[in-house]
């Protein structure tokens, strides 16, 4: 079976490039692209993993974490992508997993081949 992943970022270009990349890579791909619709998307289809971006508009990627860690999907392998000087304090929070950005496409592919 294909490993679902949810893209969520609020940039446009991020989600379209990595979305095209994965699918090449024979992944299933959904993107959202705020924390209240990747949680109404995980809520009716949960995906294999998750990879969020931390700083977006509204519903930051941190409150998404700790929504899903505080739900019925708190197993849920959540990869946070931030431009933080300190992402690994992410892991502290719940995240499966941290890329800093800008990552660079082995090391991402690298990450989710890990979890999925």
């Amino acid at each position: 079976m294909t490993p679902m992943i949810l893209i969520v970022d609020d940039e446009r270009d991020i989600t379209s490039f990595v979305a095209e990349l994965l699918t090449d890579e024979g992944y299933g791909v959904r993107v959202v692209n705020d924390g209240a619709s990747a949680l109404a998307a995980i809520r009716a289809a949960p995906p294999d993993l998750v990879l969020l971006d931390v700083a977006m508009p509204g519903m930051s990627g941190t409150s998404v974490l700790r929504a899903l860690r505080d739900s019925e999907f708190a197993a849920l392998p959540v990869i946070m992508a931030t431009a933080s000087f300190q992402p690994h304090a992410l892991l502290n929070e719940g995240a499966t997993d941290v890329l800093p950005k800008p990552f660079a496409i082995e090391q991402l592919l690298d990450t989710i081949a890990r979890y999925t």
